[in-house]
């Protein structure tokens, strides 16, 4: 009876569904609109692109927005912190910082998490003071005159009062004459009509107190065209040194034609990368070659620059550069030499390296070419030959991990104190010395026959065992020359 009012009943709603077949119960349900991006806007306290940084007892309300801007289901987001007991964030995105640390604070939809766009996040780091910067000053302009149309990029440096990097390292740049010159952001700045304008870097890091900056002055001179351009021979650019800078040297008509117009490019910037007005950098510890080629309006010059392998030709006016120190040293810089601050370890040390054993570099260098190796340095102490008692500098190289050269140079003497002095009888506290080493003369261990080129996996100074006051040295360049008279002559040249 049951299965009888069952199967009755089902042909009831059948019938009742045919008999309406065409009525309309409405469209299918729309397809749900999710967010799709979602981005962090900037504040006025980001350390960098993910890196927030407030003082402990901040706040700071963070705001997005959101992708699609309009249509969205369910536009409802919400906030969260990795760490409330350092960071807390409340449901419209208000974070405060509690207590000294770091927590990542994040946004995500309400409903599902979306896709990765949608899930961004900030690193918070709450700190108990902040470090603001004590002086700044304006870098990276070979020359301050430019032409209407060009561009020169201009950087900025900083000091701070600690020596620890400052929280913010961040600056504003203006132009007093935006007519002249406009600067953007990143301090490039733009030639716009002739005159003369002040560029202006300020320090932007949070200070309440005055904040410091620097100024240049831009000269803009109205585009002069580039009529004539030769590059004439010269010996030098076929024999570079490892670390050298040197200006490619050219002529140009009309004599007041605009040369920073002149475009220049290496083919092989790893090795001899050039400026933008034709300066060389070599930055390869082996022979290499480059093709420079120079661009003036229609006129196409190339020149080959080649490094001569065995030739070091390192300054150290503007830093150490892929040298390093050791032993906790420090290196300054004084605007004419590198000051190295040696570690204390009952003695003061500050070892002085280009290669080291297990960096995985190799550096070239051809003894009966290029023979002796001079290093100008600036002593607190009188070193004595053959004895480390008040101090030693002394030269170690080897090509292999057993070394089949080395390591310890010898010279004249022992391994302590082996080099050799030029133009002077003994080491001055005063002025600078030039020491000088021969590449062929003995090691302490194995004295190759072959000294033709040396692949070396060390090239070191040993500079230690120094007493109070000589806790520095002071740096000028290290320099390889083929004879005794062309060292002398360079040195009497400077």
């Amino acid at each position: 009876m049951k299965i009888k009012n069952i199967i009755v009943g089902f042909i009831v709603i059948f019938a009742l569904i045919s008999c309406d077949k065409d009525k309309d119960f409405g469209s299918p349900a729309e397809e749900a609109i999710a967010i799709s991006e979602i981005n962090i806007e900037a504040t006025d306290y980001d350390a960098d692109a993910t890196t927030i940084c407030l003082l402990k007892g901040q706040e700071l309300q963070l705001n997005y927005t959101a992708l699609p801007a309009k249509g969205v289901t369910f536009p409802d987001t919400k906030w969260s912190s990795s760490n409330e007991s350092v960071v807390s964030v409340s449901e419209t995105g208000k974070i405060a910082a509690v207590n000294a640390g770091t927590a990542i604070v994040r946004i995500t939809p309400a409903i599902g998490f979306g896709p990765a766009a949608a899930t961004p996040s900030r690193t918070v780091r709450v700190l108990d003071r902040y470090v603001y910067m004590n002086s700044v000053s304006i870098t990276g302009g070979t020359s301050e005159l430019i032409a209407v149309g060009e561009n020169l990029q201009l950087g900025a440096t900083y000091t701070t009062e600690s020596g620890d990097p400052p929280t913010f390292v961040r600056y504003k740049w203006s132009s007093s004459n935006p007519q002249v010159a406009t600067v953007d952001d990143n301090g490039q700045v733009r030639g716009r009509g002739q005159g003369l304008a002040v560029i202006t870097v300020t320090a932007d890091d949070q200070n309440p107190g005055q904040q410091p900056s620097a100024t240049t002055t831009v000269n803009v001179m109205q585009s002069i065209p580039v009529e004539t351009f030769e590059i004439p021979n010269d010996p030098e650019l076929e024999r570079l040194g490892y670390g050298q800078e040197y200006q490619i040297k050219f002529n140009v008509t009309p004599a007041d034609a605009t040369i920073s117009a002149i475009k220049w490019e290496s083919d092989n910037e790893a090795a001899i990368s050039v400026s933008n007005s034709g300066k060389l950098i070599v930055n390869c510890m082996d022979g290499a070659m480059a093709v420079i080629t120079a661009t003036a309006g229609d006129i196409v010059r190339r020149v080959n620059v080649a490094v001569a392998a065995g030739r070091l030709w390192y300054s150290f006016t503007d830093g150490l550069g892929v040298w390093s120190v050791g032993n906790d040293a420090v290196p300054v810089l004084d605007g004419e030499k590198t000051v190295v601050q040696m570690g204390l370890s009952g003695k003061y040390r500050g070892d002085l390296s280009l290669v080291t054993n297990g960096s995985g570099q190799i550096l070239t260098i051809t003894p009966t070419t290029y023979r002796y190796v001079a290093l100008k340095i600036g002593l607190l102490s009188k070193l004595q030959p053959g004895n480390n008692s008040v101090g030693t500098v002394k030269f170690e190289l080897y090509n292999t991990n057993p070394t089949t050269i080395g390591y310890n140079y010898i010279g004249a003497g022992n391994a302590n104190n082996s080099w050799s002095l030029l133009n002077a009888s003994e080491i001055s506290t005063t002025t600078p010395n030039v020491l000088y080493y021969d590449l062929t003369g003995n090691f302490d261990n194995a004295n190759p026959t072959d000294r033709t080129r040396f692949d070396l996996v060390q090239f070191k100074f040993i500079i230690a065992d120094f007493l109070d006051p000589a806790s520095s040295y002071d740096l000028y360049w290290c320099r390889t020359f083929k004879t005794l008279e062309e060292l002398a002559a360079f040195v009497s040249a400077e």
